[in-house]
């Protein structure tokens, strides 16, 4: 898929990682400048809690309880960003994680971009980066990779 076909943009990120919040409110923009909607899950797995809004209204912020005793989500706002058919769908976890997983399996986006590679993994795209890199990067390779795309 190419960035110019892209309409819709679904996200989900753990709100504890370093520089994350800059990296968002960076991509939002970038977003934004090309009318291109936006939705997020930020994954809360300590005990602050974060107040809706807190970075973007277009963030769902999911916490412990939104969770079972395996890590798969119990929240309904889970399967409401899963039932959505964005365009493309980006996971921001450097390392593999249940939780990512399930809900990368259980997203309708039309193209998923994962940054860890792992067997079976549920991405038509894996941009492999140094967790050291950082999210920025990352989210930097997506928008170079996805630009470079032609379609036939």
């Amino acid at each position: 898929m190419t960035l110019s076909e892209v309409r819709s943009v679904g996200v989900i990120f753990d709100i504890n990682e370093d520089n994350i919040i800059d990296t968002i409110k960076r991509f939002t923009e970038y977003l934004d400048n090309r009318s291109i909607k936006f939705q997020a899950l930020a994954v809360n797995y300590t005990k602050s809690l974060f107040p809706e809004g807190f970075v973007d209204f277009r963030i769902k912020i999911i916490n412990r309880a939104s969770f079972n005793s395996i890590g798969a989500p119990i929240d309904d706002a889970v399967t409401e960003f899963a039932n959505q058919n964005h365009d493309l769908y980006i996971d921001l976890s450097s390392q593999y994680n249940f939780t990512y997983d399930y809900i990368s399996r259980l997203s309708n986006a039309s193209f998923k971009v994962g940054r860890c590679g792992y067997d079976n993994n549920p991405f038509d795209l894996v941009l492999a980066s140094d967790p050291e890199a950082g999210s920025k990067h990352f989210i930097d390779s997506v928008i170079h990779y996805l630009s470079s795309i032609r379609s036939a």
